[in-house]
Formats: structure tokens, sequence, C-alpha cells
């Protein structure tokens, strides 16, 4: 069957959530053709309709989900699996060779050693320092002599993160020994030195073929609000872009990964890398820098070598916008469990800031 010559039929798991709605954003900056179906987990998400075909999920934990979505890929002839939403990746990166086999469809998402060891920050800080890279001074909420080292080295203040988990998500800050007993008490966080100023964060986005080989990159200057990036100027930043790259290299991650540096006295400090798409997906896309694009064409069509841009300029301003729902749809969707936008009334979305 040659791809090429049809719609590819993509499914975006988990469309509520800010960064699969990134991923269709890039899917629809895409110059191939696409099908795209979307999944969440009930009605009120909308992402469901904003995509060919909506459906109703189970929860990625849930027994039922595999078999459930091995019927919907083949009952929907997917070609290819894409998600940002980190519950649903680390239910399937284990997974990912059984999904394949099931349905003919790439379930693309890292492989699943690379997956553990990002997706909890103690074990991201203890292989940046084992690989030689600058890492955030750390210790495990359980190890109290280590807190103490901690305190005693950096002073406070210092940052509490839960060891997996995301958008800004239990993060605390440690002002005193106060909350530092009370954090001590806590299970499965990490905490670390405040790394730098608040305006000193950068978000670097690399790309790896199937071999590892890095093909790309693209950083921003970012400012966050609750835990995703709402303000972002792409530049040229070698100190970063370097450390990045060099990360990247040593991770050998098929695919896009975002790598989040902050600027120190010491130099660029890598905090936290995340081995998938990320929240700043859409916006690289709009500026030429489309990684689901690039996924698409080399991953599923095999395309070769990977064609990314070396984008070094541009400035993006979130903001929120609406999309406003029949109440009749809605619970049409509710009963069905699916929606078809195209031939349904009922869908309006806010066209504020078009001109």
């Amino acid at each position: 069957m040659d791809l090429k010559q049809q719609p590819l039929n993509v499914l975006v798991l988990a469309v509520g959530g800010n960064v699969s709605q990134g991923i269709l954003k890039a899917l629809a900056a895409c110059s191939l053709t696409c099908r795209v179906i979307g999944t969440d987990l009930d009605a009120l998400q909308m992402g469901l309709y904003t995509v060919d075909r909506g459906y109703i999920a189970p929860h990625a934990t849930a027994p039922k989900f595999l078999d459930w979505l091995v019927s919907l890929c083949n009952q929907e002839s997917i070609d290819i699996i894409l998600s940002g939403c980190e519950p649903v990746l680390r239910v399937l990166a284990p997974v990912r060779e059984l999904i394949e086999s099931a349905t003919g469809a790439v379930c693309f998402v890292c492989p699943p050693e690379v997956w553990t060891t990002c997706d909890d920050k103690l074990l991201t800080c203890e292989w940046l320092r084992g690989k030689g890279f600058t890492f955030p001074a750390h210790a495990a909420s359980e190890d109290r002599d280590g807190l103490n080292q901690l305190v005693e080295k950096h002073g406070y203040p210092l940052i509490a993160k839960p060891r997996i988990g995301g958008g800004a998500y239990g993060v605390i800050t440690v002002q005193d020994d106060d909350d530092l007993e009370y954090i001590s008490r806590k299970k499965a966080y990490v905490v670390e030195e405040y790394l730098g100023a608040d305006d000193q964060e950068y978000t670097a986005g690399c790309f790896c073929d199937r071999n590892g080989n890095l093909c790309g990159s693209i950083v921003m200057w970012r400012e966050l609000l609750a835990g995703t990036t709402y303000r972002a100027v792409v530049g040229d930043y070698p100190a970063v872009k370097r450390e990045a790259e060099r990360i990247a290299g040593a991770l050998r991650c098929p695919g896009p990964c975002n790598i989040q540096i902050r600027m120190t006295d010491r130099g660029p400090v890598c905090f936290e890398i995340n081995p998938r798409f990320s929240g700043t997906t859409p916006i690289r896309a709009a500026l030429g820098y489309n990684e689901v694009e690039a996924v698409l064409r080399h991953f599923l069509l095999k395309e070769t070598p990977v064609v990314l841009p070396n984008v070094t300029r541009g400035i993006a301003l979130r903001y929120w916008n609406e999309l406003y729902v029949a109440p009749e749809l809605c619970e049409k969707v509710r009963q069905a469990g699916a929606v078809s936008v195209g031939s349904d009334n009922g869908v309006h979305i806010e066209p504020y800031g078009m001109r």
C-alpha cells in the first residue's frame, strides 16, 4: 500500500490536553494530507470537535484500554498513533511493539528505557550526572542526609517536585526548615537546588532520526504560566543550543525530544528531559520547524534524510480562546461515544485575534 497516494489516517490520543492539541495544530500546518481521528475521556473536551472523527476513550490505565485501542485502530485503518499526554505515553511505551503487531499502525512513542529514565526526574538527574553533563544538585525526599547536605551547600530556596508528573503539578518552593521537614515526609519527590533566575529558562527541541542521529534543533527563551509556555522568543542561543544537542546526542531518542534548561553562573543546566512532543510543538510548526510532519515523513513514510530548518527568529504570545458546542451535540456525543464534526452542526470557534 502506497501511503503517499492517499490521506494518512492519524490517531491523536488525549486531544483535550494542550500538548495533543499542539499536535493537531502541527498536523493542520502539515503539507501532507491527513485524516485526523482524536480521542479523549468525555464529551467536554474541545479537541474532539476539531478533528475529522472524535471518540470517547477509556482511561489509559483501564484494563480494557489496549483492546479498545487496537479495535479502534483496525476500525479506522490507522496509519500512526500520536499523543502528547504523559499518562497515555507511560502506558504505550512498554507495549508499542504489541500494538504495532496487532494493528499495522506505527505507535509513535520513545523506547521504554528512555521513557523510564526521563519520566522520573530523579533518574533524569542521575542520568545527566552519569553522562558527564552539568546537572542540578538534588536528593530524594526520603533521603534526609541528602536533604541536609543540599541545604548546607546551596541554602534556600530549593525546589521540590514529584518524581513523576508534569505541568508544574505538585511543585513546591522550599523556603525554610519547616518546608523541608514537610517535604521529607512526602514520598516519591525529588528536591533540587534552585537554578538561576526565573527569567533564564529555555526550552530546546531536538529531533533525532530512527538511528538516534541528531537532525535539527530549535531553542526558545520562555516564560511559564500554570506550568506551560505562554511567552516564547526563538533565538540563536549558542550555549543553550550546544548543551541541548549534546544531551540529545547522548540520549539518542528517535523523534522529538524536549530539553528544559536554565542558564546559571556555571552555564546552562538541564533540569528536565521530555522524550515526546512538547507544549511548544505548534509554535515551532508555525515557524517552519514542524516535528509532527517530520515524524510522519520519516517514521511512517520512511523518507530520508530528515529535513528541518534552522529557525532562529520568532516570538509567540499565547492567549485563551473558546470553542462553543451546542448542548444537543454534546449530549449526542455522550450517547454515541463519537462525533464527526463535518457532518454535525453546533460547533463554533471564537475568531478573536484573526484578521
